[in-house]
């Protein structure tokens, strides 16, 4: 078997001088433009900073519930915070495992370690980078708690098979969607099958 080097520059990678896929940089994130300006300035000027009774806040947690197919939306400080309030509403703690993808951002693995959980790696999929379905189920042990898939770069993990195994073992299904804002999964909304769905505003959130 031999391989052939590129001959034109659309034959190669633009790391060894062929064209670029893209010539323009990415946005700026956050976007600062004039209504994202004006909308802060109304909450600032509107007195009512608190989350317990800030109608803004309540307004924004409605409509990304219901953008999602979910039932119910909290705002809370951000993704790892999300991520070890639903651990901690499961009651998963000491001695209790979480399978996580061995490919993620860390804080996926750390909300668990912060309920005093350990957090079991299994491997991802090559073509998708998610959580693989085949490696969770070899993971599973008597204390085995919940499964953390990681919809990665806006793109769903198998949640056909990875609900399945949930039900089929007793366990939690907790849906990391950093990086997932309106993704969908079979045209449902990633986030509103599993018993809850995280997600954040954090800098990468643009992918």
């Amino acid at each position: 078997m031999t391989a052939t080097r590129p001959t034109t520059d659309a034959d190669r990678p633009a790391l060894l001088g062929g064209s670029p896929v893209r010539t323009n940089g990415f946005p700026a994130w956050p976007p600062a433009n004039d209504a994202a300006v004006r909308a802060v300035t109304e909450v600032a000027k509107a007195g009512v900073w608190s989350s317990v009774d800030g109608p803004v806040k309540t307004e924004f947690e409605r409509a990304f519930a219901d953008h999602h197919g979910a039932r119910h939306g909290l705002a809370v400080c951000n993704g790892t915070i999300a991520l070890e309030i639903a651990l901690k509403a499961l009651g998963i703690g000491s001695g209790d495992e979480v399978i996580v993808p061995g490919y993620t951002f860390l804080a996926t693995a750390t909300a668990v370690l912060g309920v005093n959980a350990l957090p079991v790696f299994a491997d991802v999929d090559p073509e998708y980078v998610c959580l693989d379905p085949d490696a969770v189920e070899a993971a599973i042990t008597p204390r085995t708690k919940a499964i953390i898939p990681v919809h990665l770069a806006g793109h769903p993990a198998d949640l056909d098979r990875l609900t399945d195994l949930a039900v089929k073992h007793g366990l939690a299904l907790i849906e990391d969607a950093a990086h997932a804002h309106g993704a969908r999964w079979r045209g449902r909304g990633v986030g509103s099958f599993g018993t809850f769905g995280c997600w954040s505003f954090q800098a990468a959130a643009r992918t």
